[in-house]
């Protein structure tokens, strides 16, 4: 008789092709994520290997026709050039540069938005700003310290002064008559006028500005005794004879400006400071955007147009990295704490 065969129950080989089709599905799918995952991994790296695609919006938190603007533009037209985007620059002036450093500071940390300023809103808005919008320790990533200018006292021709030890004696004469103009609370012209304060024992009037044009028409018309310009505001003025230099708060005497004398020379060797121009991005942004950054502002500062300018403006050409950046800007924050203490400015 022959057997029948029991239908109800699949082969051996049927069992055994069953699993071998579910372990092979099972090691394929594993592979598939595996594969995802790894191409997922990969895509800020390629998207920043790529940055940038887009155009960059370059913000500048003082008004424009200053320092900073024309330091802003010359970089940022070399940058649209060796990157093929545009660098646009957006002015949003006020409180001493803090309104445009809290714009950044907030956007998206891609590279994107930038900010080009002068170090007031990191090194000093801390100490002069009982409410700061955001922590000037992390919010904003440094990328490179551009350039430092000297700042020059100069004033309108009609001041009966000439040197320091004239403008001293002149000083301590008036308290609070004498005035000067600085472009905002915190900024280095207003530090400046508060060393010299604690210093030399003078009582100065201080009158802060969202910015350098209209500082400039005050102090031309004479409405405002003098100011604390860095040297690429001041080197025209004083070669139109527009406004007359009285002392350089620099080390050394500068090469643009040879015959004016150094506060140091004059009797009062702590008086050197200047703007620090330098380029930022908000905190977050990838190491390899900043570094990216950094090299092509170096190689832009290389250019020998560009050298050219900024030395016939009296600027210190620096191009730094992200690390000496950070390094320079908390020195200056600490000597800046010390200034605004011994000079006994209140936050506002």
């Amino acid at each position: 008789m022959t057997p029948c065969l029991n239908t109800s129950q699949p082969p051996a080989w049927t069992g055994l092709h069953t699993r071998f089709k579910t372990t092979a599905l099972g090691i394929t799918s594993c592979f598939l994520v595996l594969w995802c995952g790894a191409w997922l991994l990969t895509q800020p790296v390629l998207a920043q290997s790529a940055y940038p695609s887009k155009a960059v919006r370059v913000v500048v938190p003082f008004l424009g026709g200053g320092a900073l603007d024309q330091l802003a533009r010359l970089l940022s037209e070399n940058l649209s050039v060796r990157l093929k985007v545009p660098f646009i620059i957006d002015a949003r002036a006020g409180a001493g540069g803090v309104i445009g450093a809290d714009y950044v500071a907030k956007s998206a940390p891609d590279g994107y938005t930038l900010l080009f300023s002068v170090q007031a809103p990191i090194t000093a808005a801390p100490f002069l700003t009982k409410q700061m919008p955001y922590d000037a320790q992390t919010a904003l990533s440094p990328i490179s310290i551009v350039a430092i200018a000297p700042n020059v006292l100069i004033a309108w021709p009609g001041v009966s002064f000439r040197t320091v030890a004239e403008f001293l004696a002149v000083a301590k004469s008036s308290p609070n008559k004498l005035s000067f103009a600085s472009q905002g609370q915190g900024t280095t012209g207003h530090i400046t006028g508060a060393m010299i304060d604690q210093v030399a024992g003078t009582q100065l009037l201080h009158v802060p500005y969202k910015g350098f044009p209209p500082m400039l028409t005050d102090v031309e018309s004479g409405r405002v005794d003098m100011m604390f310009a860095d040297t690429i505001n001041a080197i025209p003025r004083i070669r139109s004879k527009e406004l007359v230099p009285i002392a350089v708060a620099s080390e050394r005497r500068l090469d643009a400006l040879p015959d004016i004398a150094t506060f140091a020379e004059s009797g009062l060797p702590t008086i050197v400071s200047g703007p620090m121009f330098g380029m930022y991005a908000p905190g977050g942004t990838p190491g390899e955007l900043v570094q990216k950054l950094s090299l092509e502002i170096k190689a832009v500062l290389k250019l020998s147009p560009v050298q050219t300018t900024l030395r016939d403006l009296g600027v210190e050409i620096k191009g730094t990295s992200p690390e000496e950046a950070q390094t320079l800007l908390k020195a200056e924050a600490l000597r800046t704490r010390e200034a605004v203490k011994s000079a006994g400015i209140q936050p506002l």
